[in-house]
């Protein structure tokens, strides 16, 4: 018995837990789950518990996919969920109950599907002689809702000043009491560039753990706004005149002491290809780092959002930064509804090819790098077919992710096509 699962076992069984959630995330990022009695689980845990497969795939709000490998293909059939000992965390805003992460079974096999096991997979092809560190930064938007719709929080753009920062304390307040039960590690809260928008920093660290760790955030950062009535959002772009929220995930790697990627007058030549690499597939980047029809709005030239697949050193208007300070590689592409495993996977998958290959990235940016460099995908379809074409990427990630992944978006942008919106009607009503 490893020494996570006997205090796992330790503490149901003596800290008067009373409920325990098995929990995963889907392959839109989203956190599904059942709550079981604590003594079910207990007697249940090694064997698992049965979970449709079908939850993986749903689109949010739960439109069910074909094609996806895991519905009519295995006649809407049940998997295992397994818990992960090493994720159970008692839930800070349930005294009584605790949660812990699970990975995918089915007829005996891993689900090569599911976000989770396909970082596992990215993890084990890294056959380098260094390890990888990753830091997740998301912003998200502290919305109320009123009878007139949702309303920021907080009133302007309001970057880092001081008394529109305070008045979210309240919020963060609560954040920081919860994260710090739950394991999270947080750093800094700053206001960011629109109204009600904020950035909330918390450690680095490897990457499965930084996943779970972002996953974890993501729920926190929901609870917490609940207990206040508010509604905290991940949403790319909910206000089409302010700013979008993208997840920028910062990569480093360090070969004992030395850091693999930084070079006496800037990056190495593997920080370089791994640059290389991220540009190659930065198409297909966006498919997963953009995984709804709302984040391609995100995209704008002359914004600090990614407009083209670019580099540059300190240039926040490039797809790919390399920061000042400890030398790394910060993928711009995501935007912050996306599923942590996935981005970590794809940005891993994508600049341990580049390594491989010896892609090279041609000259940073210094400016506004539109009309110089490659135009990112303007809408999702041409994200998705980028995806479905890059062979290699897909070689690395796996075919049956990728295969769910399509399925469940085309089927997500099908509800859309058939809404007809508010701004139509507005449009030819009355003109046509």
């Amino acid at each position: 018995m490893t020494d996570a699962t006997e205090e796992m076992i330790t503490r149901l069984r003596e800290d008067d837990l009373k409920h325990v959630f098995v929990e995963f995330a889907d392959l839109n990022g989203i956190s599904r789950s059942k709550q079981v009695t604590a003594e079910y689980f207990l007697d249940s845990w090694e064997s698992g518990f049965t979970m449709n497969l079908l939850l993986l795939v749903q689109t949010p709000r739960n439109a069910v996919p074909e094609g996806t490998g895991l519905g009519e293909e295995i006649s809407y059939g049940d998997g295992l969920i397994h818990p992960i000992p090493e994720t159970f965390e008692v839930l800070p805003w349930r005294e009584d109950a605790a949660r812990v992460l699970c990975e995918f079974e089915h007829d005996g096999q891993r689900v090569e599907a599911a976000p989770r096991a396909t970082l596992g997979r990215v993890l084990a092809r890294n056959d380098f002689d260094f390890e990888l560190y990753v830091g997740s930064e998301l912003e998200l938007y502290l919305l109320e809702e009123t009878d007139s719709g949702y309303r920021p929080f907080t009133d302007d753009k309001h970057e880092c000043v001081s008394w529109a920062t305070e008045e979210v304390s309240p919020f963060y307040d609560l954040v920081t009491d919860w994260a710090s039960a739950y394991g999270i590690s947080l750093q800094t809260l700053l206001h960011e560039h629109g109204a009600g928008q904020l950035e909330v920093l918390f450690d680095y660290g490897r990457p499965m753990e930084q996943a779970d760790t972002t996953f974890d955030f993501k729920r926190l950062i929901k609870q917490a706004g609940r207990r206040l009535d508010l509604w905290p959002t991940f949403m790319a772009k909910p206000f089409g005149d302010r700013s979008g929220s993208g997840y920028h995930l910062h990569v480093s790697a360090f070969d004992g002491d030395e850091n693999v990627f930084e070079s006496g007058d800037g990056l190495s030549e593997r920080g370089r290809h791994f640059v290389g690499g991220l540009l190659e597939h930065a198409d297909a980047l966006s498919a997963l780092g953009t995984p709804n029809l709302n984040g391609f709005k995100r995209y704008e030239s002359g914004s600090f959002a990614p407009y083209t697949a670019s580099w540059g050193y300190d240039n926040r208007m490039v797809g790919v930064r390399v920061p000042s300070g400890v030398t790394r590689v910060e993928n711009r592409i995501a935007s912050a509804d996306a599923n942590p495993y996935l981005v970590i996977a794809a940005t891993l998958a994508a600049g341990l090819h580049g390594l491989r290959e010896g892609i090279e990235p041609g000259e940073p940016i210094e400016r506004d790098p539109a009309g110089e460099r490659p135009r990112l995908p303007t809408h999702p379809e041409q994200a998705l077919r980028a995806l479905e074409e890059d062979d290699d990427l897909i070689e690395i990630l796996g075919s049956d992710v990728v295969r769910a992944y399509t399925a469940m978006k085309r089927r997500e942008y099908e509800s859309f096509e058939n809404v007809v919106t508010d701004w139509e009607r507005e449009q030819y009503v009355r003109t046509l």
